[in-house]
């Protein structure tokens, strides 16, 4: 069984080191795992996670925050040793802990398609609006909430968050307060996959209104550590998307009286496989200029879906593309795919290939070029007391320290600007590159100006090289 299963959604019971207790929901991903919003546990002091509070199988386990977002407000918990558990019945304390979490069959997650249709989801949870009285009438508790309704996937697109819509409470216990204070935390599940978590309810869009972080943007907020914590529950920035079984076409083949029949688990799902357009993307041009983007012709992609993609270097070699487009596709069905030309680009033919993470199709290798570019030339000139030597304009930029893959106009420029005024670069002389030749000189005119002796180039360094008159004699 996959999906939402009720002995599995928790109670997250957080105390604070300033005194007072406050409450939110969570779901047991996988053995040992919790998933949360990040601002329930944030201030903790200890937290305790429930389940089953109250029942037979009840069983509770302390807990320490594994890793945690703010800005994406989403959070994991690792239980504590089981041994530290506690409960009542049958299947309480440390032994029904243990048996619970050998049970545990892993979560799985999935990413919301941008389309103008709904996603049918669900939550479990437990909020305010559900605190209910014992028959003695001596004890509060809160019972758990079973949230149906609907994602709106175009909604709330700036946010970068979903709307989940569900029915309204039937009360409002108090004004001051939210209905569904406690609910955030619960896993959002749509066709038996998580696709985000409850985060906020916002008055002002009414009381039938959930805001959800979802969950395949909490990879890309995060660091190496929370990436790494991510993905040992499975969440990546490349999820699949959420969609019923029906919509994944299965072939199936039986024998029977001597015939041969076929069919599709779905017959709609023929309908919108014929009808999908082909993949198309090339790219348009040659780098022959540094400064220079290299665009590209694409369609058939699924509209407002994600997109990843390869490049394979003239070595050979696979590289990320890293920050060079936005992984999204246009609500036409084309990329923003760029390849911005620079010098550290090795000459040779380039080969792209890119996936719509959507639908998972993928398209062939697609060649660029390229070229050997000029060598830099000092060209100078003086403008209003400055000298320029015709590559960088620049006055303010700081430039970083020698490193490797250091290499821009605005070093080359330097470099010019360090020769007219004497210095020797060595061999590499003017080549973009921010070695060691490069910094030392940078050093010995800071010592000469008496300025801080930092090898690096910022504002008071760049007004050194455009103003220094060379030392003669």
């Amino acid at each position: 069984m996959t999906g939402l299963r009720g002995e599995r959604a928790a109670e997250v019971i957080v105390r604070h080191a300033g005194g007072g207790e406050s409450r939110g929901s969570g779901y047991l991903v996988r053995e040992g795992v919790v998933l949360t919003a990040a601002h329930v546990v944030r201030r903790a002091a200890d937290v305790t996670v429930r389940f089953e509070a109250d029942r037979p199988a009840q069983w509770s386990a302390p807990a320490r925050v594994l890793w945690s977002d703010a800005r994406a407000d989403a959070a994991l918990l690792t239980l504590e040793p089981a041994d530290g558990a506690s409960g009542t019945g049958s299947g309480g304390g440390a032994r029904g802990a243990r048996r619970s979490a050998r049970r545990v069959k892993a979560a799985r997650f999935a990413a919301v398609r941008e389309r103008d249709a709904g996603l049918r989801s669900s939550a479990l949870g437990f909020p305010f609006f559900k605190r209910r009285d014992d028959p003695d009438g001596l004890t509060r508790y809160r019972d758990s909430c079973h949230a149906r309704g609907e994602i709106a996937p175009l909604a709330d697109r700036r946010e970068g968050t979903l709307e989940l819509r569900v029915q309204e409470p039937d009360r409002d216990p108090d004004p001051a307060r939210s209905p569904w204070e406690g609910m955030s935390g619960s896993a959002v599940w749509a066709h038996g996959r998580i696709v985000g978590v409850v985060s906020l309810h916002r008055r002002e869009e009414g009381l039938g209104t959930l805001t959800v972080s979802r969950a395949d943007r909490w990879a890309e907020s995060a660091d190496d550590a929370g990436r790494e914590a991510l993905r040992g529950v499975g969440v990546t920035t490349t999820l699949p998307p959420a969609a019923p079984r029906w919509r994944e076409p299965r072939l199936l083949l039986w024998c029977g009286a001597g015939a041969l029949a076929l069919t599709l688990a779905a017959w709609s799902a023929t309908a919108t496989l014929t009808a999908r357009p082909a993949l198309r993307f090339r790219v348009v041009g040659t780098c022959e200029q540094p400064g220079t983007t290299l665009e590209n012709e694409s369609s058939g992609f699924t509209p407002g879906g994600r997109y990843t993609n390869e490049i394979r270097s003239p070595d050979g070699n696979l590289f990320p593309l890293g920050t060079r487009d936005s992984n999204v596709v246009t609500d036409r069905g084309s990329l923003r795919w760029q390849w911005p030309c620079a010098r550290t680009d090795k000459p040779g033919t380039y080969l792209a290939r890119v996936t719509d993470e959507t639908t998972h199709r993928r398209t062939g290798w697609t060649p660029f070029t390229v070229r050997p570019f000029a060598p830099y030339a000092c060209v100078f000139q003086q403008e209003k007391g400055l000298w320029f030597a015709g590559i960088s304009r620049t006055t303010i930029t700081p430039l970083p320290p020698p490193v490797a893959g250091t290499s821009m106009d605005e070093v080359a420029e330097a470099q010019c600007l360090l020769q007219r005024l004497g210095f020797d670069l060595g061999k590499g002389k003017v080549d973009g590159w921010y070695g060691e030749r490069t910094r030392q000189a940078v050093v010995d005119l800071q010592r000469q100006a008496g300025t801080d002796q930092d090898g690096l180039i910022g504002p008071t360094t760049w007004q050194l090289l455009r103003t220094r008159a060379p030392v003669t004699g």
